[in-house]
């Protein structure tokens, strides 16, 4: 057999096994002994093809995805019509678990992201003040980030990834690695043109609009792990029990039972990054210490440009002190202060919740289940709004189907990166 005939023998095969073409059908075949043997002997003979390895046959035969559902206190799933779910939830893994603090958006996003706590990956708020310069950011920037993401992982074993988030700020946070990126708040033309007219944040549909772009890339693309973030405007404007909120999970509840219908090889883990608790009272920190002659500056964390959402009020703020001597005072002030629940120092902080030393302020404080931080006329005002932020926002439910984990394998909804063996 000359050489020409082995090399096209070898190629054939590459071509064979290492196709990027799906079917919805059939999952890719696997590598034969013979077939193997052949790559062995290619790759002795110095003949090297970079798609032809194990690692990435057995990422093909995997489809993950994950679903991050944006407020999704564990109340609304108790209180809504959800069949398809509540047969996910028999059939696989079901539980309650702590999200990661602050309860916000883009620190819980990031700890799942990065399989990792803020300590790791940096990530301790949505807004971000630098004490030594003044300045202030909106935490949305990739190079905010400390630690590679389960996208980059995954894309050195062989996996094709793709990252479907309502919210343009997450995509900008945790796009490293992803194949596909899109916001449904900003999506490029071409996805408009599959999926559908752009629809408004500050709506259901914006919600149901990504779960189609999602099912289209289940249909249309070879990623096979996909991570899908919604927005949790309808959780901030709705409680569980409100009929738009029964609407809006029942319409998700079928567009997740349509895919695992249509891919039940998929292995399937649902979270959310916090809960929502309605705040009837807001209370100004920066009032508070300017009455007590304190040279202090709270910053909220949950700070973002949605500000229709929340009004930019939630329930933990940091604390950065002009003056360290005022420590004491200042974390006696609070702690005795109507309304607060809790008030660390930065290294209480740091070891209770695993953030980032430099990242978080001289004081952490948090507010009663009831309570709202944020900037006002007045001192206090009461206010009726859906927030979270506190620690009575961070019990989030987390669904595993499809895999073979335990129960015990899960106590934040960080560990789903954790498990995925990336």
């Amino acid at each position: 057999m000359n050489e020409d005939h082995h090399v096209n023998q070898i190629e054939k095969t590459e071509k064979r096994l290492c196709s990027n073409k799906k079917s919805n059908q059939m999952k890719p075949p696997r590598a034969s002994r013979r077939q193997l043997l052949k790559v062995a002997a290619s790759a002795a003979a110095g003949i090297m093809f970079p798609c032809l390895n194990l690692r990435a046959q057995q990422a093909k035969e995997r489809l993950i995805v994950i679903l991050s559902m944006d407020g999704l206190d564990p109340r609304y799933l108790e209180k809504s019509d959800v069949p398809n779910l509540r047969r996910l939830m028999k059939e696989g893994i079901f539980l309650t678990v702590k999200g990661v603090m602050p309860s916000v958006t883009n620190v819980n996003n990031a700890s799942i992201v990065t399989a990792s706590f803020p300590q790791s990956h940096g990530i301790t708020s949505n807004y971000y003040y630098d004490p030594k310069t003044g300045n202030e950011y909106y935490m949305e920037s990739s190079d905010f980030v400390l630690k590679p993401t389960l996208f980059e992982k995954a894309q050195k074993k062989g996996y094709r990834t793709a990252f479907l988030t309502a919210k343009e700020k997450l995509l900008r946070l945790l796009n490293k690695g992803t194949d596909i990126g899109i916001s449904a708040q900003n999506p490029p033309a071409e996805w408009i043109a599959r999926i559908g007219k752009k629809e408004s944040m500050y709506s259901a549909e914006v919600n149901y609009w990504l779960f189609r772009a999602f099912h289209w890339t289940l249909r249309n693309s070879d990623s096979n792990l996909i991570y899908v973030a919604t927005t949790d405007y309808m959780m901030h404007t709705y409680a569980p029990e409100d009929e738009p909120s029964q609407i809006h999970l029942h319409t998700l509840d079928e567009m997740i039972g349509r895919a695992v219908n249509e891919y039940p090889h998929m292995e399937l883990y649902m979270t959310a990054d916090h809960g929502m608790n309605a705040k009837t009272e807001a209370i100004d920190l920066n009032k508070v210490f300017k009455t007590a002659n304190m040279d202090a500056l709270a910053v909220p964390i949950i700070k973002d440009r949605h500000v229709v959402h929340h009004k930019n009020m939630g329930g933990a703020s940091y604390i950065y002190l002009k003056r360290k001597e005022q420590l004491d005072e200042t974390l006696s002030l609070l702690k005795a202060l109507k309304g607060v629940d809790k008030a660390y120092t930065k290294e209480e902080a740091v070891k209770q919740f695993h953030l980032h030393q430099e990242r978080i302020g001289d004081i952490f404080v948090l507010g009663d289940i009831h309570v709202a931080f944020g900037f006002l006329k007045e001192e206090r005002e009461e206010i009726s709004i859906r927030s979270h932020g506190s620690l009575f926002e961070a019990e989030v439910p987390l669904l595993a189907y499809g895999t073979k984990h335990k129960i015990s394998d899960f106590k934040y909804n960080l560990d789903i990166g954790r498990r995925l063996e990336l």
